[in-house]
């Protein structure tokens, strides 16, 4: 029994991205939510986005990307969908950049359920302001 527990403990914390989750501070965990209180809630960030930056926020949902076709820029997101599943909305993020992660082989499949833990930064590409959960960590 006590091997077990011992392989356990050291696959927790030998798995950057499980010792980096339990370590985390979170201040605003929308796991906890049933969906229809996740989905207004990524609402309320989405209109009212400065009164949430800076703070480090847990979500759950669908693992989702797209390319910018003239930048080759790749960008991620976790997508929530409202308690009919007829409409869907997401916040995007990016993550961390010691685990130096390679797009699509370190990422789970489009649609897959995934949680992420990020802070929310402001940052601008030519004269657009955007959002992201930066420095993430991505549990599938």
């Amino acid at each position: 029994m006590k091997k077990i527990i011992l392989l356990f403990a050291l696959v927790i914390f030998a798995c950057p991205s499980f010792s980096a989750f339990a370590a985390q501070k979170v201040d605003l965990d929308l796991t906890k939510l049933n969906s229809m209180m996740t989905y207004s809630s990524v609402m309320n960030i989405l209109m009212d986005p400065d009164k949430y930056l800076g703070k480090t926020i847990k979500i759950q949902g669908l693992f989702d990307s797209a390319q910018d076709p003239d930048t080759g820029t790749d960008y991620f997101a976790v997508a929530i969908m409202d308690a009919s599943a007829c409409c869907a909305m997401g916040l995007d993020f990016s993550p961390k950049k010691e685990y130096n992660y390679k797009f699509p082989e370190d990422f789970p499949a489009i649609g897959s359920k995934i949680t992420v833990v990020g802070r929310l930064e402001k940052y601008s590409e030519g004269n657009d302001i955007y959002y992201q959960l930066a420095e993430a960590d991505i549990f599938k």
